[in-house]
């Protein structure tokens, strides 16, 4: 079987390999189709707040340790007429070639035999004729890697060569738990988001002072919910996922300094901001939102102030669900601030 599957890997490019396998136009029919089925992740639309239209990892960085994104998913690839097409060429080519004997050219007698002339294995029962007679009825799904995915192995679990699933009913139960679904959906979407990067206002600008409060907000323009939407259109399937920012947690770098309030989360107001503006006259008063550094950084260097936003997220989805939670997300950024000590003379 392992050997069927490494064959079938190179026949039919289900997810990136795919994406830049040269397509003979003249006779390969659904080329375009194959086209976007790997570009997109196995027919995936991304749309609203994702970046580069769902191509590549957002940043909005999970809270929870261990929460991943499905590595590898199976989804609709093509009818049986195109599959038939976009396949058999590739597998008669490779056994035609030079050396192409032992297990290799078995495997791939084997995969023509599945799909040509009935030939099964235990969750695979055979085809006559690549399925033709029901062209139409129903289509071949294929695994689908996640590009964002950093563990190889992982993102090649969804190793099944393609198998029939006709319209309107779901995948195989020996596939069910790895089949594109809302929830993938959603956390697909999620790890995707593009959200709005962390630019707290400080005042003063620039050095900041001993003893003397900084000021810290957030532009409550800039900061509002945000929605991602992933959709399948050959299932009719899709999931929306929103995040919504709930607060402003800020880390002077140094254990000399006292937190306003304490702990460092502030809390957003209604509007999207956090905090307020430094007004003059507001010297003296202690911010909703801020810091008073109480040791110079002239011995150690900068200190590496770091303002996070976190992010709500849920999910709806067209399966009936919605306002599920996934979990919370944190954008943060990080600059040196350069504290001083003003030396006063009291005579």
């Amino acid at each position: 079987m392992v050997s069927l599957l490494c064959a079938f890997g190179l026949v039919a490019g289900a997810g990136s390999a795919q994406a830049d396998a040269p397509i003979d136009r003249e006779t390969d029919a659904g080329a375009d189709d194959q086209e976007i089925w790997a570009r997109t992740g196995g027919g995936i639309q991304f749309s609203g707040a994702v970046e580069d239209e769902g191509q590549g990892p957002g940043n909005l960085a999970p809270a929870t340790a261990g929460w991943n994104p499905p590595p590898c998913w199976y989804a609709p690839y093509l009818g049986a007429k195109d599959f038939k097409r976009a396949t058999k060429k590739s597998i008669e080519e490779q056994m035609a070639a030079p050396g192409m004997t032992g297990h290799a050219g078995s495997a791939l007698q084997q995969l023509l035999d599945h799909y040509e002339d009935g030939y099964s294995w235990p969750n695979h029962p055979g085809f006559q004729d690549w399925n033709v007679k029901n062209d139409g009825e129903g289509k071949f799904w294929a695994g689908v890697e996640n590009p964002a995915e950093e563990d190889v192995l992982a993102r090649g679990e969804c190793s099944e060569v393609p198998f029939w699933v006709d319209n309107g009913e779901p995948a195989p139960a020996w596939v069910a738990d790895q089949a594109i679904d809302p929830a993938m959906l959603a956390e697909l979407a999620y790890e995707r988001m593009v959200v709005p990067d962390t630019e707290a206002e400080l005042r003063p600008e620039g050095e900041q002072t001993v003893n003397l409060p900084t000021w810290v907000w957030l532009d409550g323009a800039r900061f509002q919910p945000v929605t991602a939407r992933a959709t399948v259109p050959a299932l009719g399937m899709w999931a929306e996922t929103t995040a919504t920012p709930v607060s402003l947690t800020i880390e002077p770098g140094t254990d000399d300094a006292e937190l306003h309030p304490d702990g460092g989360e502030c809390a957003m107001n209604e509007d999207g901001a956090v905090g307020t503006p430094y007004r003059k006259g507001d010297a003296d008063r202690m911010p909703p939102c801020g810091v008073t550094y109480l040791r110079s950084s002239e011995s150690t260097g900068p200190y590496d102030f770091t303002a996070s936003v976190t992010w709500r997220v849920t999910w709806s989805a067209s399966d009936g669900t919605t306002d599920e939670q996934l979990p919370t997300g944190i954008v943060e950024a990080t600059q040196e601030l350069e504290v001083q000590e003003i030396q006063s003379i009291v005579r």
